[in-house]
């Protein structure tokens, strides 16, 4: 009885001084999930919710508008570019510290308001979070990409990036954000090196709360407590009435969608051979759906790969438009997603799409076949065609979620529930 009569004040609280909901968008590819949040906790801001996102050119290129409406304010702030020596050092202090300053000038109560971080924890969520330490704060992450924050940058393999010395040692502290590190290996594998960049201090000591999201729902990281919530990804599948939002909607036309590989780039195989196998599975997707418009959509990094191919009923559609946003646009109209081996056939089927992988149908050497199946991760057996045979199955009306698991939309309330505790004093 008294933790419900300490939650009823605190919602009176929030009610009262109309406490809004702040949400931080690095890419406009986690727009869905910022729609997600918006309908599952949006009723609980009467200050409404509110949207920061980068100037950049993904937002440019993004057509978003027509979801703006959804919120009660989009606030875009400059993207900052990083810097290859002293020399942009005035210009980096001035672009990080006017950033900051500008976040600051959002009307933030930090007794009731709350900010929640889409996945992206560098740039504009950092900004956020230093400009405003005292609001309570969420943040809504891959497991496996919470624990790549966790990856210590051990010395004797890594070092500091030219740039991530300048910001680690120089422009943070002066600018006053969250220090951040960005090492590469010492011994380069190749090209710019692979990279470890995270925030310097842990998640946990900056975030009160941290949604880890994962295929199954159930994944949580090794270090997790309570203040960490497993949950299932995001789904489309979560938000009634997408064509009210969608414009074009009216064209109910079922659509197949197949999603491109450069593989005239990326070696996998010989050219010959990969295509060879996939104008096999341009026939199965055109034999088994004889009555869909039947899409291509090229990776942005081929070039001529789709002259090769047999591409007879397929329509080319080049606008480089980001997956997740396609999906939010045509949610209505699409009857499946196909790709070889991109992940994009997860985001599908994770967002509530029938979607199929057709990588087990090529001869790929085995350290390629074990990088696909742990790049896919926990997916439902439809999901990977292995006979061309056999039809796909259409499988995602009779797939019922783990009941043991909970939705993004669930973790999300009770992070937000959480804050009520942490405000009072009950935690």
């Amino acid at each position: 009885m008294e933790n419900s009569a300490s939650k009823d004040r605190h919602l009176h609280l929030m009610n009262s001084r109309g406490a809004k909901l702040w949400i931080i968008l690095g890419r406009p590819v986690r727009l869905p999930n910022a729609l997600i949040a918006v309908q599952a906790v949006g009723e609980k801001f009467p200050g409404g919710c509110h949207l920061l996102r980068d100037e950049s050119q993904w937002w440019e290129r993004a057509d978003w508008q027509p979801y703006a409406n959804a919120f009660a304010g989009v606030h875009a702030f400059p993207r900052v570019k990083t810097c290859r020596g002293l020399v942009d050092l005035p210009r980096l202090y001035r672009e990080t510290a006017g950033r900051k300053t500008a976040v600051a000038t959002l009307p933030i109560n930090p007794d009731v308001d709350v900010l929640l971080c889409l996945a992206s924890v560098i740039g504009l969520a950092n900004a956020a979070v230093s400009a405003h330490p005292s609001v309570y704060k969420i943040l809504c992450i891959s497991t496996s990409g919470y624990e790549g924050l966790l990856r210590h940058p051990d010395r004797m393999r890594f070092r500091f990036t030219t740039s991530g010395w300048l910001q680690n040692r120089v422009i943070e502290p002066l600018a006053g954000v969250e220090r951040t590190l960005s090492f590469k290996l010492r011994l380069n594998p190749g090209g710019d090196g692979v990279r470890l960049a995270r925030l310097q201090k842990e998640p946990r000591d900056i975030y009160d709360t941290i949604v880890a999201m994962s295929n199954s729902g159930h994944e949580l990281p090794n270090d997790a407590d309570e203040r960490v919530i497993a949950a299932r990804f995001p789904s489309m599948a979560e938000l009634p009435g997408l064509s009210d939002f969608a414009h074009g909607a009216q064209d109910r036309h079922r659509r197949v969608l197949f999603f491109g590989t450069p593989f005239l780039l990326v070696h996998n195989l010989p050219p010959e051979i990969y295509i060879e196998h996939l104008n096999r599975c341009l026939d199965y997707i055109r034999q088994n759906y004889p009555s869909c418009d039947l899409i291509y959509r090229p990776h942005p990094n081929e070039t001529d790969e789709a002259s090769r191919l047999h591409l007879d009923r397929f329509q080319i559609e080049n606008d480089r438009e980001a997956a997740e946003l396609y999906f939010l646009k045509h949610f209505a109209e699409i009857e499946a997603v196909y790709s070889v081996s991109s992940t994009v056939s997860r985001t599908a089927l994770n967002n509530g799409l029938n979607a199929y992988s057709l990588w087990r149908c090529f001869p790929f050497r085995e350290t390629a076949t074990k990088f696909f199946a742990k790049n896919m991760g926990d997916v439902p057996p439809e999901f990977d065609l292995v006979d061309l045979a056999q039809p796909p199955i259409a499988y995602q009306m009779s797939r019922a979620p783990d009941p043991n698991t909970r939705s993004f939309a669930e973790a999300l309330q009770i992070a937000v529930a959480m804050r009520a505790k942490i405000a009072l004093g009950d935690r």
